[in-house]
């Protein structure tokens, strides 16, 4: 089998034996040399597995060690920023909360015990059955939660008319999704930080040392429990604010597993005005390293309730940080537990000293990718080497037990050469982990570049490739991936699709089984049936120029000849679901898929409702959040009314007015937006475009004018299913549409 390299092997085969320090961890005064060495790269394997610390002495010991190896005149890595400081826990702007307890207020009139979810209504169209994902907007059939223009709104939708209820706003935060659970909507927000420094600090009268920016922004991520038991009056309950970004949540038995990415906190290294300088400005940065604490490297929260704050302190304790046997750099990855049957409580959590983008969860574990970290002194003097690190890019995968739901525990990590798409690259079957890449880095096509499956089992701490298959899509990359039972289903693209159907019945000897070229690609693939799955995409032309949105139904009842049965196509747009799942909408009792659509030439934005049965796509019909009833238009000027100058102009925005107005003049319209062509200009276009030239009028200015609120429809973001009602979400509204009928019903303005 091929061995696999990780970046991290790379770079620490760059540097291994040639840093020497004749000082111990946590000390100063030195000076380390670096020298590179040739490496032969096929020899080289590496195994990503973590080890923990046994006691908090021994997880600063190695923090500094490694820091105080990689420290320059400039700081870390050449003095870039290095992410935000520890929380000073004085200052988070945590929001206010009622003197009241989760069970105060009216109970809600609604029986939401009564509705079940995929019968009477739909939830988050999630990647694994039973595994729920956060979102923007969640139902359980009687009411609708949804985040928008940083507010939480509740609306009731159990009687004959929706209303909205009550919304609450969360200043200093910026929510982002939301979990929900009873009575309790669990808010995931960013929230706003910022921090000063110090002055500089002379360290001789010949230099002056300065610190760099007077103020750092720093990360910092919230959840925000929302009691809404009384429909009338929203309420916070208690706010749990940590260092670090938001990655990614995922719901396993009531319980959230949140993952959060924490930078290495900003030291108050200095930086030296001139060469003369930097023997000091290392020797003083070393000093910083060397008298740090743990506050200073590892991510805190603060967690807030009725009585102000309760419990305050690092996120994770020493013994659950976990690190990879080869250096991942200073970022701290975390999982924390939240129990979404119970208040917010201190947090346990996980840990490992490294970054992590991609988060994928079965229905006993969870597992984190993440590429490597890099070492940006190594590629100074010589950028060839970045040939190297793209040929051999790998990424790391963490596993973490969460089938305790009181306690997350990480158990094992393992790589697989070049890098994840999204989320969907992976997925969990009878005990073994499938992951699809394509080789090389993620930022380009490459000729050489080919996609394949790696199959990996837990064996102890480490995750085991025992099969795997290859040389699909050379020259492309991956654009869509699906798992589903024994079965996988890859998309590769660059001029033409590519869709692969893979056996992976046997976990050591997986096969591609068949292979069907057509245009265009498919972004995300949903499997409806046993034997189709349908494909959301772009179409394109044999030269691979994207030409609009396109719907594909794949037949894989034969693995070895797959078809393409049916399509829906469009001559432009595109829809959100190529790259966020979650925009999707599949009803199977009426066979009904719902897209949100938009096409910026034809001026649509909106949703596309088809139908799938008997293999055959066919378009019902097409919701938008436009006003049906606008104010009438007062034109200023004559209307123009010729179909041969109305076809040479085209459609104007919106309940738009094209009007002919007297040579020199440029009138206004109160709540327009306003273009003008002179006659001149109008003529040469005209002619240009090989229209009749007659229809253009001497000595007239051409105005074309749209509504401002309306120049461009809202976006509808995500649709849902409530009983025979077809419901959908854009920036400022809730609207009803008939199942049947797409007929409007009801609005809601949020």
């Amino acid at each position: 089998m091929k061995k696999v390299l990780l970046l991290a092997a790379l770079v620490s085969l760059f540097i291994a034996g040639a840093c020497s320090s004749d000082t111990t961890p946590g000390t100063s005064g030195t000076t380390t040399t670096t020298t590179l060495e040739e490496i032969n790269l096929d020899d080289v394997q590496f195994v990503s597995a973590l080890v923990s610390f046994d006691s908090c002495d021994n997880l600063l010991a190695y923090l500094q060690e490694q820091a105080i190896a990689r420290v320059g005149p400039y700081g870390l890595e050449g003095g870039n920023w290095y992410g935000p400081v520890g929380i000073a826990r004085t200052d988070i702007p945590l929001m206010a909360v009622e003197e009241t307890a989760i069970t105060s207020g009216e109970a809600f009139d609604g029986d939401s015990g009564s509705m079940t979810e995929g019968v009477d209504y739909s939830g988050t169209n999630v990647q694994e059955v039973g595994i729920d994902e956060p979102d923007i907007i969640k139902t359980d059939g009687n009411r609708i939660m949804v985040i928008s223009n940083n507010e939480l709104h509740l609306i009731d939708v159990s009687g004959d008319t929706p209303e909205l209820t009550d919304s609450i706003l969360f200043e200093g935060h910026w929510p982002r999704e939301i979990l929900f659970s009873g009575d309790r909507v669990f808010v995931l927000a960013s929230t706003d930080s910022f921090t000063d420094y110090e002055d500089g600090v002379a360290l001789n009268e010949e230099t002056v040392i300065e610190p760099g920016f007077g103020g750092y922004w720093r990360s910092l991520s919230s959840v925000i429990e929302v009691d809404i038991s009384n429909p009338d009056e929203l309420s916070i309950v208690s706010t749990l604010t940590v260092d670090g970004n938001y990655v990614s949540a995922r719901v396993v038995d009531g319980v959230a597993r949140i993952v959060t990415s924490t930078p290495m906190n900003q030291l108050p290294f200095v930086y030296p005005q001139n060469q003369a300088g930097e023997e000091s400005a290392e020797r003083f940065n070393r000093e910083v390293i060397s008298e740090t604490t743990l506050d200073d490297w590892l991510p805190h929260y603060a967690l807030k309730n009725s009585d102000g704050v309760s419990s305050e302190g690092l996120m994770v304790d020493c013994t659950n940080v976990h690190y990879p046997t080869e250096f991942a750099g200073f970022s701290t990855l975390s999982v924390v537990s939240v129990d979404l049957g119970a208040s917010l409580e201190s947090p346990s959590a996980t840990a490992v000293l490294a970054d992590g983008q991609t988060v994928y969860a079965s229905n006993s574990n969870l597992y984190v990718a993440t590429t490597s970290y890099l070492d940006p002194i190594l590629f100074e003097d010589d950028e060839s080497r970045w040939e190297a690190v793209s040929e051999n890019y790998a990424t790391s995968i963490h596993q973490f037990d969460v089938s305790n739901s009181s306690a997350t525990s990480y158990v094992a990590s393992g790589s697989v050469e070049g890098h994840l798409l999204n989320q969907f690259a992976m997925s969990e079957h009878e005990g073994h982990l499938r992951v699809a890449t394509t080789l090389g880095g993620p930022w380009g096509f490459s000729d050489d570049s080919e996609s394949k499956v790696s199959i990996l089992i837990r064996n102890d701490s480490d995750l085991e490739i025992v099969g795997e298959v290859g040389d699909m899509g050379r020259g492309e990359r991956i654009f869509s991936v699906r798992f589903v039972g024994d079965v996988g289903y890859i998309v590769t693209f660059r001029q033409t699709d590519p869709f692969y159907t893979v056996d992976l019945s046997d976990p050591t000897n997986p096969v591609v089984r068949g292979e069907l070229k057509i245009t265009g690609y498919s972004g995300y693939l949903h499997p409806i049936s046993d034997d189709l799955v349908l494909g959301i995409g772009q179409d394109a032309t044999e030269t691979g120029q994207t030409t609009g949105a396109k719907v594909t139904l794949f037949d894989v009842s034969d693995l070895d000849q797959p078809t393409a049965v049916d399509s829906w196509t469009t001559s432009g747009g595109s829809s959100s679901v190529e790259w966020d799942h979650r925009a999707f909408l599949w009803w199977p009792t009426k066979n009904l898929a719902v897209l949100p659509f938009n096409d910026w030439y034809s001026n649509f934005s909106g949703a596309v409702a088809l139908n799938i049965s008997d293999g055959k796509i066919t378009e019902v019909g097409r919701i938008d959040h436009t006003d049906e009833n606008p104010e009438p238009i007062d034109p200023v000027c004559d209307l123009i009314e010729e179909e041969a100058l109305t076809d040479f102009l085209g459609e104007p925005g919106i309940f738009g007015a094209v009007m002919l107005c007297e040579a020199g003049t440029y009138p206004e319209m109160d709540g327009y937006w306003c273009d003008y062509i002179p006659s001149d200009l109008a003529v040469a276009w005209a002619e240009e475009e090989g229209f009749d030239t007659d229809a253009i009028p001497e000595n007239k200015v051409i105005t074309i004018c749209n509504p401002e609120e309306y120049y461009w429809m809202p976006q509808i973001q995500r649709t849902l299913v409530i009983g025979d009602q077809l419901w959908s979400y854009s920036f400022d509204r809730l609207q009803s549409n008939d199942l049947d009928t797409l007929d409007r019903l009801e609005v809601v303005k949020l």
